[in-house]
């Protein structure tokens, strides 16, 4: 039979068949003895039964009691008091004789006691337990399943049967050696060795690129906003939206105007001026109250031509584009921390180590490049954090926020990533806007997305939050280093300062501005305020 992983299994894991125990019966099973974990435990007893819990992509190993929580330690040491989200994660993977190798999901990119990548839980020839083991004998085991009454079960996984929900590796289908290995993770996630698979990683970022830019389309984008203040009598109305950034790679912007319009929507009170707000523009429309009306609508028109970019291999003999470097004071700007890209924090410092999100020092003595590095970066986004809606980000979007929640919307995992790379020395620009697409009162279809600068090559895009909820497929490269052309920038970075809205002596700051925004000086209070936002887009004819 197979053994079926889910939650509650019971089950003993055996590293020696034919020595005889600490009870006198066959077998060295791992156990915890007097607190104390052994290697030779029998098979008599319940300190040698472990119980398997799934989290996400990987598993625990939990003591029958609860007690102890099997893991590897920093210096590659078994341990029983692991973090079940941190260093007590392992993945199993089926070996060609029917026995399993426990690897650390958490220690992954650390290289085991035989050179490779991936320590495992292990037992040497003298029966010292240890973490740092390789696939070989002295890392492999048996799993043997506990029935309900306590006895034990053999199990061969050399003819899996149809209900196993052990997940297939990757093999070459001509090669009749590796049909029965079978890596066991959730289905849900096959993926987690991708995450440390460097010679796949070179494979597909390993040589030198160009960036490609296509036209998509033009369009017309419109943003209907309506403000009603019933129980205020406004003397001056303050509207504001972002003057769009460019040339862009992604978008150059033929036309953004604001205008404001009186409670009927029809006719015009005022038109938006470009002002300058710190290292940001905006658009900024003054309009006087008129009496006894507590509505105005505005219209935010942008009239923009989008284009896609991929990266694209250059091929022996082919000419490399010209790339424009950043200058000292564009690199200084792009690498900086700001309120939400924290990563001059020291928790946030100590989260890179413990996840080994350093470039990496590779076994030929080479240094990962810096798209492998980044596509790196970007898988592990991928495969250990979950995406939410924006109601739902709590706990707030700066770096140290997300790491803490393991969970964020598209601008929270856009800072976190841009958080990785600056830290390395990679600079980014996150890009605040919506996507090309027409919306509804509920949809709006705001999204933040991303830019990394590789030398020689040029701006190179990232949209972590679509890789997690919309990239199934493996090698998950469908949102990285690649823009649909489907996106409007409204404006580069978080946090756009020193906003004079001619209402207040005081000049304000906003972090995210995809929508209209607005001031009053007025008489009055703001209860029973209605508003209401339309996002259309229109492509352009031919």
């Amino acid at each position: 039979m197979s053994v079926q992983l889910k939650d509650d299994l019971n089950f003993r894991l055996r590293s020696k068949k034919a020595l005889k125990n600490k009870e006198g019966t066959d077998g060295w099973f791992l156990g915890v003895y007097d607190d104390g974990l052994i290697s030779n435990g029998g098979n008599k007893t319940d300190k040698t039964v472990w119980v398997l819990k799934s989290v996400q992509s990987s598993f625990n190993i939990i003591s029958k009691d609860g007690n102890y929580c099997l893991g590897i330690d920093d210096g590659l040491n078994m341990i029983t008091n692991a973090d079940p989200n941190g260093n007590g994660l392992f993945i199993f993977d089926w070996q060609p004789n029917n026995r399993v190798c426990i690897q650390s999901v958490f220690h992954a990119s650390k290289k085991n006691r035989t050179g490779k990548f991936g320590p495992h839980l292990g037992v040497d020839p003298q029966g010292g337990l240890i973490g740092n083991a390789g696939t070989g004998e002295w890392g492999q085991w048996d799993i043997v399943p506990v029935s309900e009454g306590g006895t034990t079960t053999t199990v061969s996984h050399s003819s899996p049967d149809t209900s196993t929900k052990s997940t297939p590796t990757p093999s070459n289908n001509n090669n009749n050696n590796n049909n029965n290995k079978q890596t066991i993770v959730p289905s849900a996630h096959p993926s987690i060795k991708l995450l440390t698979d460097f010679a796949k990683h070179r494979e597909l970022w390993g040589e030198q690129f160009y960036v490609e830019q296509k036209f998509t389309k033009t369009v017309d984008a419109k943003l209907k906003f309506m403000v009603r203040l019933p129980n205020l009598n406004v003397k001056k109305w303050s509207v504001m939206a972002c003057a769009p950034p460019s040339p862009l790679q992604t978008q150059m912007i033929k036309k953004a105007t604001l205008t404001v319009y009186d409670n009927t929507g029809n006719n015009e009170i005022s038109k938006g001026q470009v002002m300058q707000a710190g290292s940001h523009y905006v658009i900024r429309a003054m309009a006087k109250g008129i009496p006894k009306q507590h509505k105005i609508y505005a219209h935010y028109d942008i009239e923009a031509d989008l284009y896609s970019i991929s990266l694209k291999k250059i091929v022996a003999g082919q000419f490399m584009p010209m790339v424009q470097p950043l200058n000292p004071q564009e690199r200084a700007y792009y690498l900086q921390t700001t309120n939400f890209i924290n990563y001059n924090q020291p928790q946030f410092q100590q989260w890179i180590r413990d996840n080994q999100l350093h470039p990496m020092l590779l076994t030929d003595n080479s240094v990962e490049s810096v798209l492998c590095y980044a596509y790196r970066v970007f898988l592990f986004i991928k495969l250990h954090f979950d995406y939410v809606l924006a109601k739902d980000v709590l706990s707030g979007r700066k770096a140290t926020d997300t790491i803490a929640a393991k969970k964020s919307d598209c601008g929270g995992f856009s800072i976190l990533y841009s958080s990785i790379l600056r830290m390395h020395g990679i600079p980014t620009r996150i890009l605040i806007g919506r996507w090309a697409l027409s919306g509804t009162a509920e949809k709006q279809k705001v999204h933040v997305v991303g830019e990394f600068y590789v030398d020689g090559c040029g701006w190179v895009p990232f949209d972590p939050a679509c890789a997690i909820t919309a990239d199934k497929t493996e090698p998950f490269t469908k949102f990285f280093a690649q823009n649909s052309g489907e996106f409007i920038t409204m404006h580069v970075e978080t946090g756009i300062h020193g906003i004079d809205n001619g209402v207040e002596s005081k000049h304000q700051s906003i972090d995210f501005l995809q929508s209209i925004c607005y001031w009053v000086d007025g008489e009055g209070n703001f209860n029973n305020q209605e508003s209401e936002s339309l996002w259309t887009v229109t492509p352009q004819e031919k």
